[in-house]
């Protein structure tokens, strides 16, 4: 990417897991909480500027120094020494700063990218929407931002991109089924189930991965325990989706069955 008449190295930062910088496809060490913290709240805002009141604010949420101002300028101006070719994406404006980045120079908005243009895909193509989405999920390198989420803009972002690493999951899960490929995701549909037992998507599809590996008895058995599990720690019902999903599985809808196992009586709601 061009700036003005530079032509600054390739950069790339990458914020799903421990966040790393990284130049010509270097890792560069970036030392310190609140440089890590300018660096990663730049990179969040995906090209956007970034004032500096929101910095100095995010900085020092309680009382803001004197010297807030004169310490963020220092940050940024620290940064751009890490950035070392790179340096002229860190740009200064009126109010504010801004990191330009490409949509392939962070990994987010890489993997946001990879589960739209899989959404696409899988219109016509579920089997090639698979390699997509394996490199979405690919990009989590674990826990996101970890050292970073006293940070309110910081962890709100935290919870935003977990919610799209389940969307990500939830779709491979989904892809590999509709394409018969679900003994390839097995593992990952029992971890996501196991992950948040409340949460409904992720059941539904670990049950229809078990259907669609021949365990129809042990796919009516997780719904079965979801059930009773959600009664008992909410008082709820599931959704009709449930229900509908058992009866496919009986069926032989959503995959091969081993006779014809009864479905499990729903309990009555609490009163």
């Amino acid at each position: 990417m061009a700036v003005g008449d530079l032509s600054p190295s390739p950069l790339r930062v990458e914020v799903l897991g421990p966040l790393r910088l990284l130049i010509d496809g270097a890792p560069v060490d970036v030392p310190g909480p609140k440089r890590r913290a300018v660096l990663a709240l730049l990179a969040l805002a995906e090209g956007r500027i970034v004032t500096a009141e929101h910095l100095v604010d995010a900085l020092w949420p309680s009382e803001v120094p004197e010297s807030g101002r004169q310490a963020l300028h220092n940050h940024v101006s620290r940064l751009r020494g890490h950035l070392g070719t790179a340096a002229p994406r860190l740009e200064t404006r009126q109010d504010g700063y801004r990191l330009a980045l490409g949509p392939d120079e962070l990994d987010v908005a890489q993997a946001r990218a990879l589960l739209a243009t899989s959404r696409t895909t899988a219109q016509r193509d579920p089997a090639g929407a698979l390699p997509l989405l394996r490199e979405a999920h690919g990009l989590w390198r674990g826990p996101v931002l970890a050292d970073l989420t006293d940070i309110v803009p910081i962890a709100t972002a935290v919870e935003e991109y977990a919610q799209l690493r389940r969307e990500v999951t939830d779709a491979l899960i989904a892809g590999a089924v509709a394409a018969k490929q679900a003994d390839g995701i097995m593992g990952l549909a029992a971890a996501a189930s196991a992950a948040d037992p409340l949460r409904e998507p992720a059941v539904l599809l670990f049950m229809r991965a078990l259907a669609a590996t021949g365990q129809a008895p042990q796919a009516l058995r997780v719904g079965r325990e979801y059930r009773h599990r959600l009664v008992d720690e909410t008082g709820l019902d599931p959704s009709p989706a449930l229900d509908t999903l058992e009866r496919d599985i009986i069926g032989g809808g959503a995959g091969p069955v081993a006779g014809r196992p009864e479905v499990p009586a729903r309990p009555a709601a609490p009163g």
